[in-house]
């Protein structure tokens, strides 16, 4: 018998009308054994979180969840929620995508690992530090023992996630759930997390990997269960399903991931049209220029003596493992920070220097698109609002502004349905869209864009990518793409700059820096990327 098995598992979210009722998993079945990895992979909304949730308890109180799962042949959905109690943490590990959210904030990672151990009391109290210390250092947590103290705020976010696992493993559970476990980590941090999900697995855990990046589920899983709109469309091994998938979805998934082999081909369609454009062919004017800036925190140089030029036209990557200087380098650029020394330029005038007041009639020129715009909108404003502020700081006429709103989100890919809604009622992509569509309102010669796919599924990746690289071509813009995945800015980028340590340790055009690279920081970031299958990734 195996360890876990799922059958015929239904979850209908219940609305206050019929009508909102929302079948999230219809009839999925699977079964995983001790020492296996089972993942599910598909884009938002296809109900593989809702699985997860379902099978540690925590569908919600307006989930109507049917069929059967068992653990060691124990029926779980009939249990109380006391029951569970008593299975989440010693039976099922469980964890989340986000540690600084899933983590307390108030309380230090020694008490918060120690929680399961000392609610089933599986240890003598003298003995639960001991084995808190010994658990964080299992899952690669350096000087353990003097990380007790901290609060998750005062971790990195490889850090932060190694606590969350530990704090799962702690109950020494038998199945261990994983959902989206390295998605928004670097590469490095991403390398190290799967290398410690791996490890587990030869140690006999169970594992269930809930992903969009296929990539990562490559590299641990055993078989793979591709779900859409609720249903399991095809499963199968990694190489079945890498190398000769059945269903259209599996291949349309497949082909949106980016890559240098998807440079010029739309993601969406396959076809030609993706390409940003031969910047060779455009004269090289530089638009942007960044000379000698240091910026410190403390005593810590975030970015340090850091020279580098933009062309009109061209996108420009700038790559690195977290903190290594790439969000303060984007701050910089954009005049949200001031740096210590050094200067940067903009269209050839002073930019850095500038009082505020000076900057402000400039700044349409410059516009961000950053990784969440769920925290960069005001939650009450409806998308009408939003753009409609962003109209009024460049200056329109009010008279202009519904035609001018309208055309702005004609341009990304949305409708005049959307203006009545609120960040909360629009799927992660179309945030995004909202994102970009209010920063083409302040007419931008440059885009900075930090992280902006990050966290959305590779589906909606795909389609955000290509609507960066159409407005590049169809508006002539300028864009510095900051991001740790190498595969978006190989797909995106002309020139790519490698950050360390506050530095820029190597810089050329995309093809060469990635495919031949010269420093050993950049050969270690392109060994840490999860790669598919050599049939699939040829």
């Amino acid at each position: 018998m195996a360890l876990l098995e799922v059958r015929d598992l239904s979850i209908r979210f219940v609305g206050h009308s019929h009508d909102e009722d929302v079948q999230a998993v219809r009839g999925l079945s699977f079964s995983l054994d001790a020492g296996e990895c089972v993942a599910i992979v598909g884009e938002s909304g296809s109900g593989k979180s809702a699985t997860a949730r379902a099978l540690v308890g925590l569908a919600g109180d307006n989930a109507l969840v049917e069929g059967s799962v068992s653990l060691g042949g124990r029926e779980l959905l009939k249990l109380s929620q006391r029951d569970w109690l008593g299975v989440r943490g010693r039976n099922i590990g469980f964890v989340l995508q986000d540690a600084l959210v899933s983590l307390d904030p108030l309380r230090k990672i020694g008490r918060e690992v120690a929680e399961t151990i000392e609610r089933h009391r599986l240890l003598p109290r003298g003995e639960i530090k001991g084995r808190v210390v010994e658990l964080l250092t299992q899952v690669g947590m350096s000087d353990a023992e003097s990380r007790l103290g901290a609060y998750a705020h005062q971790l990195s976010g490889g850090l932060r996630q190694r606590a969350l696992i530990a704090s799962a493993l702690s109950g020494d559970p038998s199945l261990l759930i994983a959902d989206e476990p390295t998605t928004a980590l670097d590469m490095v941090v991403q390398a190290q997390i799967l290398k410690l999900l791996n490890g587990m697995k030869q140690a006999g855990k169970a594992l269930l990997l809930i992903s969009h990046d296929l990539a990562v589920v490559a590299e641990l899983a055993d078989r793979i269960i591709v779900m859409r709109d609720g249903e399991a469309v095809e499963s199968g091994t990694p190489m079945q399903i890498f190398s000769d998938p059945q269903h259209d979805y599996t291949r349309a998934l497949l082909a949106a991931i980016p890559s240098a082999r998807t440079r010029g081909l739309s993601l969406v369609t396959g076809s030609g049209g993706g390409e940003s454009g031969d910047v060779s062919l455009v004269p090289r004017v530089p638009v942007l220029e960044v000379g000698e800036v240091v910026r410190t925190f403390g005593k810590r140089a975030a970015v340090d003596d850091v020279s580098l030029t933009v062309v009109a036209g061209e996108t420009l990557g700038i790559v690195g493992a977290s903190g290594s200087g790439k969000t303060t380098l984007a701050r910089l650029i954009m005049g949200l920070e001031a740096p210590d020394s050094g200067s940067v330029t903009l269209k050839g005038a002073d930019w850095s220097a500038l009082h505020e007041r000076q900057r402000r009639p400039l700044r349409h020129l410059v516009q961000l698109v950053s990784q969440d715009p769920m925290s960069a909108f005001d939650p009450r404003f409806t998308v009408e609002r939003i753009l409609d502020e962003a109209l009024e700081a460049r200056g329109f006429e009010r008279a202009g502004w519904a035609e001018r709103r309208l055309a702005l989100l004609r341009s990304v890919g949305l409708s005049e349905m959307h203006l009545g809604r609120r960040p909360r009622q629009l799927s992660g992509g179309q945030r995004q869209r909202v994102a970009i569509a209010r920063a083409l309102a302040m007419e931008p010669e440059i885009l900075v864009c930090d992280e902006p796919v990050s966290a959305l599924d590779v589906s909606t990746q795909a389609q955000v990518l290509d609507l960066l690289l159409d407005l590049k071509r169809r508006l002539g813009l300028t864009i510095v793409f900051v991001s740790h995945d190498l595969g978006v800015v190989q797909h995106v980028s002309d020139r790519v700059v490698v950050m360390n340590e506050g530095r820029i340790v190597e810089e050329g055009a995309v093809e060469e820096v990635l495919a031949s690279p010269r420093h050993e920081y950049t050969r270690a970031l392109l060994a840490a990327q999860p790669r598919l299958p050599e049939r699939m990734a040829g």
